[in-house]
């Protein structure tokens, strides 16, 4: 009986055992998750602020880009010779016919020169 005993003692202690270090390794994966989660939500926190930021600056960049093509059109046009060059502005190019009148149905590319001298190009 003393032999039966001590084998239900060492069964009795290897299934504790066993249950400790499962409980164990549960303990530890567990903390090792919060600390992923935790991780997880820092980089979401700094993902947050940076998208703030971006759209900050988008915001004045767009307003930037909005006074410009304001000041743009209100620019007059520097080439007031009776030209194709009138009411365009020097090395900007328009598409236009072989005279260079602008038109949709373009074959050519103009462009004036500091001058206001006419340049056409093929297209």
């Amino acid at each position: 009986m003393k032999k039966s005993g001590n084998v239900s003692t060492i069964i009795l202690i290897s299934i504790i055992v066993i249950l400790l270090v499962i409980l164990g390794y549960g303990v530890y994966t567990g903390f090792k998750v919060k600390y992923k989660i935790a991780d997880l939500n820092f980089q979401i926190d700094n993902l947050v602020k940076e998208r703030t930021n971006l759209t900050s600056q988008l915001n004045d960049l767009l307003v930037k880009y909005d006074m410009l093509k304001d000041d743009v059109f209100e620019l007059e046009k520097s080439c007031i010779n009776e030209n194709a060059c009138r009411g365009h502005f020097p090395f900007i190019r328009w598409n236009c016919n072989n005279v260079g009148d602008e038109v949709v149905d373009y074959s050519h590319v103009c462009v004036c020169d500091s001058e206001c001298n006419l340049s056409i190009t093929p297209k």
